[in-house]
């Protein structure tokens, strides 16, 4: 069993490009398959090495490996279309010669019958059907000599023994003109599958309106390879058991391209971001403190100093239990950092008031005189103020937290506190109380 993915380098790796590769790659390692990665480059204006990279990449950092193809090698050259061209021609020849093809305005075509049917099982829709009659001759060359989708792809799945084709039903239509030019070639026919296409959450096309659609995108945003890989999964299939959450092993072990459902899967960013969270928090400590201290040195291009560690690891873990994404962690920490310190003006307007600022002042009396400056004195210290004073947690909690971490979204309060010192605190309430 061989199966592929050919994806087009006039673009960054598409979500449903990856989708796609996935479950080939699924099936494959699933059934002790082979798995080829070509690159299909015959649009030599729009294919660029940055594009090929990007998609290559993208693919390894999902943990989609490949027996076959660019990069690994393989019997059958660099397996770019545009170092194929002449074995492209000599098959439109050869068609041309036993009177299959024929030649129109420079350009070759390929004759239909007029009668006739075009009939195959397809894994995800069962029995297809198609009318030659609705068929028109299509090109195979352009007057230029240079292949169409259907030739090249065609040709290239022949020469690279693929013998199954699972791709987009945006392809759908095209199947009976490959399988017309494989009898044509007296090749064997693969088996066929034609994935549904990802849909954004309105019923639609997932496309640039919905937001991000590259794989590299994701990434950028904080998102874990092994969350991605996981919801994508998800899309138009399921390992059973109502299973969200689970490792590529299992994965491997249930997928089956006859279980992948025909209609359009929902690619919905807030699951992913859910699922992201869940991935993030199951990073045992070691691991997570090394990415949350790479995530920050990358957000603001410097080596944090070392008193800046010294109150970040005192954070780790409560915001390891509240993001999302990896890049939502500089904007919970970012008040502990030696950097120009700033309170965010509309928060402080929605906070402030006269109760909240006699809250403050109080607190800020009791840490001057505290001797210990632990998380659960802090912790005794500010409900202890509240009750004194009636007020209620909200209104003496969120005025002290845009005070001390200059927004309402930060870790817990007292660890926030806590992490950030004794002397800071005192003079960022003492910044930010009206009458002191």
């Amino acid at each position: 069993m061989k199966l592929r993915i050919a994806p087009s380098p006039t673009g960054n790796l598409h979500i449903g490009n990856a989708r796609t590769a996935l479950f080939n790659w699924l099936y494959a390692r699933s059934n002790d398959g082979q798995f080829l990665v070509r690159i299909d480059d015959t649009d030599t204006e729009r294919s660029l090495p940055e594009y090929e990279e990007n998609i290559i990449n993208n693919l390894k950092w999902l943990g989609i490996d490949w027996d076959e193809g660019i990069e690994v090698g393989g019997k059958e050259g660099t397996y770019r279309q545009s170092d194929r061209f002449e074995r492209y021609t000599q098959v439109a020849e050869e068609l041309l010669e036993k009177g299959l093809a024929y030649e129109e305005d420079g350009a070759v075509r390929f004759k239909v019958e007029d009668k006739g049917e075009i009939k195959f099982h397809d894994k995800v829709r069962g029995s297809m059907k198609f009318d030659l009659s609705d068929i028109e001759d299509f090109v195979l060359l352009r007057s230029d000599k240079s292949p169409t989708y259907h030739l090249a792809s065609t040709v290239d799945d022949i020469d690279y023994g693929i013998t199954l084709i699972a791709r987009g039903e945006d392809i759908l239509s095209s199947t009976p003109k490959h399988i017309l030019l494989m009898n044509s070639l007296d090749a064997p026919l693969p088996e066929f599958c034609h994935l549904s296409l990802l849909f954004g959450p309105d019923g639609k096309k997932l496309s640039k309106r919905h937001g991000d659609t590259s794989v590299s995108s994701y990434k950028d945003k904080g998102i874990l390879a092994s969350a991605l890989f996981n919801y994508m999964c998800l899309l138009g299939w399921s390992p059973g058991n109502d299973l969200e959450i689970f490792e590529r092993d299992l994965a491997i072990e249930k997928f089956d391209l006859n279980d992948v459902l025909p209609n359009p899967a929902i690619f919905d960013t807030k699951k992913l971001l859910w699922m992201n969270g869940q991935y993030i928090r199951e990073i045992v400590k070691d691991d997570f403190e090394t990415l949350f201290v790479e995530s920050i040195e990358n957000s603001i291009s410097r080596e944090l100093f070392e008193d800046e560690l010294d109150r970040l690891k005192k954070i780790v873990q409560p915001v390891q239990e509240r993001i999302e994404t990896l890049n939502d962690i500089n904007e919970q920490i970012k008040f502990l950092l030696d950097e120009p310190f700033e309170i965010d003006q509309n928060d402080w307007k929605n906070v402030n008031s006269l109760e909240g600022q006699k809250y403050m002042k109080k607190i800020r009396e009791r840490f001057i005189s505290t001797e210990s400056f632990e998380l659960k004195n802090i912790e005794e210290i500010m409900r202890f103020e509240l009750e004194e004073l009636s007020i209620k947690p909200k209104i003496g909690f969120q005025i002290t937290r845009v005070a001390v971490t200059g927004t309402k979204i930060s870790p817990p309060l007292f660890e926030s506190i806590f992490a950030l010192g004794k002397e800071t605190t005192i003079a960022r309430l003492a910044e930010s109380i009206e009458d002191l």
